[in-house]
């Protein structure tokens, strides 16, 4: 099963903007939503985390996976490929693209996936999209709304 990730909004919630963020803080994720987050990965141990953010047009691959906890790093296995700019505008639905693309990439197509996200209206509706607001961040209820989901597709 895979989980796919954005950031601000999620582990990054605008209220650590509320004043202002020293430089070598600005790369950290709010350390209550990321226990929340990784909490639920560690229940969850066949999991996998692409990373669908925008981080991943800004920062290299290499340096997101090591903001996570020592033992999640492992499981934070790529990150969801940038459509070619000449066909973006065929997609209303674009991230939710980009996720179809990396399972196709991947021979994933057809696996159970869950987006975590704070923007709804990147993936098509009726898809598999745990909402958090992006003020918050991932929170109590998100982790229980990706339990849910994880857990219907263990069964």
């Amino acid at each position: 099963m895979w989980i796919f990730l954005d950031i601000d909004g999620v582990l990054v919630p605008e209220k650590k903007f509320d004043k202002p963020v020293p430089q070598e803080d600005y790369m950290k994720f709010d350390p209550e939503c990321l226990e929340k987050f990784e909490n639920v990965l560690r229940k969850f141990t066949e999991a996998r985390v692409v990373i669908s953010s925008s981080w991943r047009e800004i920062f290299p691959f290499e340096v997101i996976p090591p903001l996570f906890s020592s033992d999640i790093t492992a499981r934070i296995v790529g990150a969801t490929p940038l459509l070619e700019t000449t066909i973006i505008h065929n997609f209303q639905f674009l991230r939710h693209q980009e996720v179809l693309e990396y399972l196709r990439q991947n021979q994933a197509e057809g696996s159970s996936w869950v987006a975590v996200d704070d923007i709804p209206e990147h993936y098509a509706p009726n898809t598999p999209v745990v909402v958090t607001d992006p003020y918050i961040g991932f929170d109590d209820n998100s982790a229980k709304i990706l339990t849910q989901y994880l857990s219907a597709f263990r069964a």
